[in-house]
């Protein structure tokens, strides 16, 4: 019996030796990750310009303070310049003073140590020949720092150009440190990766015996906490099963111990099974069990280290699949799944007919596929098979799925070492390829990357603007056949001081990718009815996007709205496009129904380029369809665009719709529309977008007519 409990408690001394490497290796594994996190904002020229050089607040709180908080949690970031002084301080997501800092100096001078020993042996920066790939590593240093009772991981990175065309400002550059907290959504997440039971973060090493923990060090050594957690025991699990056994067995002493061996191997292929397990998940996407960033990273980096002989470039291939987003809708997420697994099982097929290649999913429906090449022909080849191979419909039990995708690619030499750079530029590239339009492929050029810091740029305008309400609204008539005004389209402008008129084709979207379309919305709203309240005999009609129909209470906020001003919402159309229904979710069921209730009437815009236009008719009651600008500008020129405006009419009838045509720019086109049977027209022949001063003006010189009339 003494000798089966010391086999015991050895063999669960063994487990729990293994479980915290494990953990240990795990921890420095996340820190790693959140250094590389940092990488693509301190290695770069144009933050040496802008930070180090000359401090650009507006540059540090959109590349650093809002950037860093915003998607990747840091709560604090400083600058610390060459004599120890800091220069800038933000705070969960607001300026701070200087003072702020002090928490963090001890911690943060032991990190500067290491960095400026680095920063020294570094030397002296050249500029690249060829202006290609950078010429720096990364100079990091992390450590753990305990602030106000919060544990934080502290981060101090040098900043540095990554093609030496801008020079430090000096022998020390400025260094970014950057903290982000060990809180419990942290853990939480590490516990899952690691299957750990009931992780805590502990002031100190748990001295309780049931339980297992590592320290978390300051760069002096120093203890500022401990990760404990309960240690998986399979040893004693087995010892406490066969108590029983083995105290009605004594005399089979001999049997008893072969036993206890024979499972102890058992139990030790679990455990060795169960952290296979975990590493694998920790690894690999679940649903298409391709590899996900954290596995993508790690390959790519040995691939980048060490090239081929005879294959010296890595080719990237950033996949973003096209329409999946109308699957996802239209069919429900069990057919996006299986959509999403058809790709899948294709680009692993196409990888292992490539040298060194291999595919990722980074999350949504995009891949990554990476392979050694000769030469950019060989990529560019591999770009065109992917896209064949994508392309091809899928075939399902919902039916034939047709989707396609756009594709970035980049081509890294050996000059490149870091992964995150790579899959930046490829990521840039595909950025070009989805604004050039579906099924198309295009090459990274380094002027992607100004153009993506304008589109930045151009986002925090935005943001700026919407703050201010600094946009206009115009006017657009909407007359009959006899050209008679009956309504208004209020279209939204904005010119900014710096860049001038920027079209709504450009801002729009924009805002909708980054979230301000709501209160864009809102406050087109909120102008036009204000402005309107007292035009009499017309209709005013404004454009209410997608995102906002699929808002949960956004009719009930505009029915607000609407009451504050004072407007009667039967004078009002509300234009929709057929995607801002295509869902038919109860959200948008819900918003649809109240603005009828109230009054306002609906537009279906641009009809026909959908592909749901008549199902969406017979689910949502509207009240007028508007035949979109694209068959207005083929009439005259195509039997076919006058026979489908014929069949829009129709339509129309049939369902007891009003019907109006956009983009009329001729009296031809007016007159065939006449003769389908359309009688309400919107164009540059019957009038361009006017003023609000404008319209005022022509409302009075309407009531001085009926005046002298009477």
């Amino acid at each position: 019996m003494i000798l089966v409990v010391f086999l015991v408690d050895r063999f669960d001394e063994t487990a729990i030796a293994r479980e915290q490497s494990m953990v240990e290796s795990g921890f420095d594994q996340q820190m790693h990750q959140l250094n590389e996190l940092v990488v693509p904002q301190v290695d770069w020229d144009k933050a040496v310009a802008k930070v180090d050089r000359t401090l650009d607040l507006d540059f540090a709180d959109l590349d650093f303070g809002n950037q860093l908080y915003t998607f990747d949690g840091f709560t604090h970031s400083f600058f610390v310049d060459g004599d120890g002084r800091v220069t800038y301080a933000y705070i969960k997501g607001r300026h701070a003073p200087a003072e702020s800092f002090a928490p963090f100096r001890r911690i943060v001078k032991q990190l500067l140590v290491p960095i400026r020993t680095a920063e020294a042996r570094r030397g002296p920066i050249k500029p690249h020949a060829q202006g290609k790939g950078p010429i720096t590593k990364p100079i990091q240093a992390n450590g753990f720092a305990r602030v106000d009772g919060q544990v934080y991981v502290v981060m101090a990175s040098l900043i540095q150009p990554d093609l030496g065309l801008v020079q430090p400002k000096g022998p020390r550059a400025t260094v970014s440190v950057n903290a982000i907290p060990v809180d419990r959504t942290m853990l939480d997440a590490f516990a899952a990766r690691y299957l750990l039971d009931d992780l805590k973060l502990l002031p100190s090493p748990d001295p309780i015996t049931d339980r297992t923990s590592i320290a978390l060090r300051a760069p002096d050594g120093t203890v500022v906490a401990a990760l404990s957690w309960i240690p998986r025991q399979p040893g004693s699990v087995l010892l406490h099963r066969m108590v029983m056994p083995l105290i009605a067995a004594i005399a089979m002493l001999a049997l008893v111990g072969w036993t206890i061996v024979r499972r102890s191997g058992v139990v030790v292929d679990e455990l060795l099974a169960s952290e296979m397990r975990a590493r694998h998940l920790a690894y690999h996407d679940t649903l298409t069990l391709l590899p996900n960033r954290a596995l993508l990273f790690e390959r790519l980096r040995a691939l980048l280290a060490a090239p081929s002989l005879h294959h010296p470039l890595v080719g990237m291939l950033c996949i973003d699949l096209d329409r999946f987003k109308e699957v996802n809708d239209t069919l429900g997420h069990q057919a996006g799944d299986e959509l999403l697994k058809v790709m899948a099982d294709r680009l692993r097929m196409l990888a292992r007919a490539e040298p060194g290649a291999f595919t990722a999913r980074l999350g949504g429906d995009e891949f990554v596929l990476v392979a050694q090449a000769r030469d950019h022909a060989a990529v560019a080849g591999l770009a065109q098979r992917c896209l064949g191979v994508l392309l091809t419909p899928v075939d399902s039990e919902f039916g034939r799925l047709d989707v396609g995708c756009s594709i970035g690619v980049t081509v890294v030499d050996s000059t490149v070492r870091e992964p995150s750079l790579a899959l930046r530029q490829a990521d840039l590239a595909l950025y070009r390829a989805k604004a050039r339009g579906r099924g198309c492929i295009t090459f990274y050029e380094q002027e992607m990357e100004a153009a993506f810091q304008t589109r930045r740029v151009l986002e925090a305008k935005l943001r700026t603007a919407l703050d201010l309400g600094a946009f206009h609204l115009v006017y657009q008539p909407q007359v009959d056949a006899a050209g008679t005004i009956c309504a208004y389209e209020a279209l939204l402008r904005w010119d900014d001081p710096e860049m001038g008129a920027i079209s709504p084709a450009t801002f729009i979207p924009l805002a909708e990718e980054c979230g301000l379309i709501l209160g864009i919305g809102e406050f087109v709203l909120r102008r036009v009815f204000a402005q309107s309240r007292d035009w009499r005999g017309v209709r005013v009609a404004i454009n209410v996007s997608a995102i906002q129909m699929r808002a949960p209470g956004f009719a009930a906020r505009l029915i607000q709205i609407a009451a504050a001003a004072g407007i009667d919402p039967a004078r009002y159309d509300i234009e929709l496009t057929e995607t801002a229904l295509l869902t038919d979710s109860l959200t948008t069921s819900e918003n649809f129904s109240a603005l009828k209730r109230l009054g306002f009437a609906i537009v279906l815009d641009d009809f026909g380029t959908g592909y749901s236009s008549l199902r969406l008719l017979h689910r949502f009651r509207v009240d007028k369809i508007k035949i979109d600008r694209s068959f207005v500008a083929d009439l005259g020129q195509s039997n076919e665009a006058e026979t489908l405006v014929g069949a829009i009419v129709k339509l129309a009838r049939s369902f007891h719709l009003g019907v109006i045509a956009e983009g009329v720019e001729t009296e031809a086109q007016k007159a065939l529309l006449i003769a389908a049977g359309c009688h309400e027209f919107q164009g540059y022949l019957t009038g361009r977008p006017a003023s609000l001063a404008a319209i005022t003006q022509a409302q009075e010189d309407a009531r001085i007519r009926e005046l002298r009339r009477a």
